[in-house]
């Protein structure tokens, strides 16, 4: 199934495209032109797909790339941004991309990032903000809004997330494009593949979560990102309970009795 996302703000084409076959979700910023940089229009395209993906059990992972080689996505439209009405317009589209931020934390699904180019400003912090990501070999990632005069508020905790302050103020305020063998080395890459191989081990990696319990990947990805927003004495009574809770699911009945009977388990996801 490959389909535009939604009627966007009036208009019957919008700029993101969502593709699901086999469990597998692929949503594409297509703006080849632009290198995939995000617009309203992009901002509300992924909100609707990942809202769209949330409620769907045939999906089991999402892959969020960018059309073309160049660009995963280049951050915000400066070109779009500076034509709009006022601040208050401003302000609202920033808000907007803070909501895709958290609903890509929220997504009760494993999100893989397809970072086929470059992954900039606002656009690394869109990769940064997924599970996993593969990255091609020729892809570069940063942020580089400082040198227009600007500053990525909106991204600072996906990257103090990843890099706490020392390094995440070192790329804020130098502006540094990390070549994607970096990024791995800094512990923001999972794997670096040469470009022809980006497929095949994107496919890899949402194959092997396809094989899990999607209902163990849900309750882990929750607890995971829900703990690491407390303190530690909080966090331990929150992942206590949520282990509570995961004991008693079908799920791990099914994988504890598949283990025993050297048998494939058949997930229901309950």
């Amino acid at each position: 199934m490959l389909a535009r996302v939604g009627e966007i703000r009036g208009v019957t084409s919008t700029p993101v495209i969502a593709a699901l076959a086999a469990g597998v979700l692929t949503v594409t910023i297509d703006r080849p032109d632009q290198r995939n940089a995000v617009n309203a229009e992009v901002v509300d395209g992924l909100l609707a797909a990942l809202g769209d993906a949330a409620g769907r059990d045939e999906v089991g992972v999402v892959v969020l790339t960018g059309a073309g080689e160049r660009a995963f996505c280049a951050g915000g439209d400066l070109g779009g941004l500076q034509g709009q009405a006022g601040a208050v317009a401003r302000h609202a589209q920033g808000g907007r991309f803070a909501d895709l931020l958290l609903a890509l934390r929220r997504l009760p699904k494993p999100v893989i990032a397809r970072v086929n180019g470059d992954a900039l400003a606002g656009g690394f912090g869109l990769a940064l903000a997924c599970d996993l990501l593969v990255a091609a070999e020729g892809a570069r990632l940063g942020t580089t809004e400082v040198r227009v005069g600007l500053w990525p508020h909106l991204i600072t905790t996906v990257l103090t997330d990843h890099l706490g302050p020392k390094r995440t103020l070192e790329l804020m305020m130098t502006a540094r494009r990390l070549s994607a063998a970096e990024a791995a080395e800094w512990g923001l890459v999972n794997r670096v593949v040469p470009a022809a191989d980006l497929d095949q081990a994107v496919a890899e990696l949402a194959g092997q979560l396809l094989a899990l319990s999607p209902l163990a990947l849900a309750l882990g990805k929750r607890s995971y990102t829900t703990a690491s927003d407390m303190r530690r004495e909080d966090a331990l009574v929150y992942l206590a309970g949520m282990l509570d809770l995961h004991l008693r699911t079908e799920d791990l009945a099914e994988g504890i009795a598949a283990f025993l009977e050297k048998r494939p388990p058949q997930w229901r996801g309950r």
